[in-house]
């Protein structure tokens, strides 16, 4: 190691890097350039802070940012040095902090779940807090019609805003992110057990929340939405219902052109399809032709021009379209399979096939 950098370190940097005895005091070192006399600053600014995210927000853990100067001299150092007994400067800078706060305040060091996650520019003295979200498993069923999530600037209702309303009260957060398991038509109804999805909660105040009582208050707003089994859960959970594929069953209530005997609707069996992009959703939708299956189907005569359909479908499938064929793009739909014009008038998803996901937990 060049002698020019080994005989200007502080004892600490020395000691990290089993380099023997300091040479200097900590404001002339090479290596540290004296920023550990900096960390009680800045640990009574993150106490501070962190104060100020208040609520039960009780433990926290550090990240800094070392300048670039000082990594490129910790780097040269380590080049001449064994490498498994060296510990990184930030390690130690982090750990300082961390033991600082610890000893002047009542928050708690969590490397690996904590509430508050700092990270610090000790040559900025800048901090940047962020507060973990909370995380709420449920399914939801959807009786009105309504969108799954808020559009930014519609007054349109949603099944997003209307939980928000009763999280956000319950822990005094920001605001709500609901991650569904798939999404429903504005226009269709969403019964059965529910669709499962996930609420992340961010800058909650309050983490420790009776979600029965929630689940109770949401269900009793009569505002054309119910939750079910409410209880916490992870971010790992947002990427298991997002990446599942969920077989549906709907019930689905369609009108035709002409009237059309009972002995006619023997006709509609369990099919495969292939779908085109639907028109409808086109202009964001990358333009593809889609294997579906229909895998289970009941046909019922309401009146002459109405037939009510109960059906289970692949995860995927276009049920609209498979009743209408969406001018050729679905094929063979009804329409095709009886010979006339076929529309849906009312689209309910019945079932959501997810019992897996208890196994899950």
């Amino acid at each position: 190691m060049s002698n020019s950098i080994a005989g200007h370190l502080c004892q600490r940097c020395a000691t990290r890097n089993r380099l023997g005895n300091a040479r200097v005091k900590e404001q002339d070192c090479e290596l540290c350039k004296g920023l550990f006399l900096s960390v009680p600053v800045l640990a009574q600014q993150l106490v501070e802070k962190m104060k100020h995210v208040g609520g039960e927000n009780s433990t926290f853990a550090v990240g800094t940012k070392v300048p670039k100067p000082i990594e490129t001299t910790e780097e040269l150092i380590w080049e001449q040095t064994d490498l498994s007994n060296a510990e990184a400067l930030k390690a130690e800078l982090n750990r300082e902090i961390g033991k600082y706060v610890e000893r002047h305040s009542n928050f708690t060091f969590d490397p690996k779940e904590p509430h508050i996650r700092a990270t610090i520019d000790p040559s900025g003295q800048h901090i940047h807090l962020a507060v973990r979200p909370v995380f709420i498993f449920g399914k939801y069923k959807k009786k009105l019609q309504m969108r799954q999530t808020k559009k930014e600037g519609s007054p349109e209702q949603s099944v997003e805003a209307l939980i928000e309303k009763h999280m956000i009260t319950a822990t005094k957060g920001m605001k709500v992110t609901l991650h569904g398991a798939g999404r429903e038509d504005i226009d269709a109804f969403m019964l059965g057990s529910g669709r499962p999805f996930v609420a992340e909660i961010h800058k909650p105040a309050i983490r420790r929340v009776n979600w029965k009582d929630v689940e109770k208050k949401i269900n009793k707003s009569n505002e054309g939405i119910e939750v079910v089994g409410l209880r916490p859960t992870d971010r790992q959970t947002i990427e298991v219902i997002k990446g599942a594929r969920f077989d549906k069953t709907y019930e689905v209530v369609m009108e035709i052109d002409r009237p059309i005997i009972q002995k006619e609707l023997k006709k509609i069996k369990p099919v495969r399809l292939f779908q085109r992009t639907p028109i409808r959703v086109s202009n964001r939708r990358a333009d593809l032709v889609r294997k579906r299956r229909i895998k289970e189907i009941r046909s019922e005569l309401i009146d002459g021009n109405h037939i009510k359909l109960e059906m289970t479908t692949e995860a995927g499938t276009y049920v609209k379209e498979f009743i209408s064929g969406d001018e050729g793009r679905t094929n063979p739909s009804v329409s095709s399979i009886i010979g006339r014009k076929a529309k849906c008038v009312k689209l309910t998803v019945t079932k959501i096939h997810s019992e897996w996901l208890e196994d899950f937990w």
